[in-house]
């Protein structure tokens, strides 16, 4: 039978408690989905003002530090040698004004090899052998351009939505990888290592402090492979004595690590 035109056909049966429900748990997932999202992007604009703020200081004391940065192109170069060798790895590095740090599975003659064999070769020119991918250099680039791109998109459009985070997110992903071996090559790392010497390998002893003393203990997987620079006196040995606090003694041509 045909429906007359005009008449309107309605469900006038309540509600089930399964409808109730569900309809209270998608305002829930809303709410809390909401309260994430702006919370996000309240600590993104945060983050990226400090970011703004404090990476240039790090990076300017870098380019005033160049002890600093040709041990920071060494260890770059020994990880390098490395993986030409054996191919990816897992190993990670931290340069110090003494030397670098070396984190992974590797046995020390490996470790003392490769750094011989990366000092040599850019001492010979291989200045490519300073940059790694790999490098922290790449977040920190990776953040400079997030932060500037968020912040400058919510200057535009002057409202704070998901917008300027996926723009960012985009330039950070693409940007990034890009600007980091440039900020390598010119602020983080020297690769001019004339002079630098390899005084030799130990591991990296932290101070483990204890009630009544102090002792030394050595960092699982961590080896610290020291330099030296120009006329400074090579030493021939290590001595490590276990003392409240941790300084070095200069004694004639040995350091003795307090």
């Amino acid at each position: 039978m045909p429906v007359p035109y005009g008449i309107l056909f309605t469900n006038d049966e309540p509600d089930t408690p399964e409808d109730l429900v569900l309809v209270l748990l998608t305002v829930a997932f809303l709410l809390v989905f909401g309260l994430l999202a702006a919370t996000l992007l309240v600590g993104l604009t945060v983050s990226s003002l400090v970011t703004l703020l404090t990476a240039p200081g790090q990076l300017a004391r870098l380019v005033r530090d160049r002890q600093l940065r040709r041990n920071h192109a060494l260890e770059h170069a020994t990880i390098n040698v490395i993986e030409e060798r054996y191919g990816p790895s897992q190993l990670a590095g931290l340069a110090r004004p003494d030397g670098f740090l070396i984190f992974g599975p590797i046995s020390p003659s490996l470790a003392l090899e490769a750094a011989e064999e990366g000092l040599r070769r850019m001492q010979a020119g291989e200045h490519r052998l300073a940059i790694h991918p790999r490098c922290g250099t790449t977040l920190v680039a990776s953040q400079l351009v997030l932060a500037i791109t968020f912040l400058a998109t919510l200057l535009v459009l002057r409202q704070l939505s998901l917008l300027p985070f996926l723009l960012g997110l985009a330039a950070a992903l693409l940007l990034g990888p890009r600007l980091s071996p440039l900020l390598q090559r010119w602020i983080t790392t020297d690769a001019r290592v004339e002079g630098m010497r390899i005084e030799g390998l130990r591991p990296h002893l932290v101070p483990l402090r204890l009630p009544w003393s102090s002792v030394m203990v050595p960092v699982p997987g961590a080896l610290l492979v020291r330099t030296s620079w120009g006329d400074e006196q090579p030493s021939s040995r290590s001595v490590t004595i276990l003392t409240r606090d941790a300084r070095r003694v200069e004694a004639g041509r040995y350091w003795i690590d307090e």
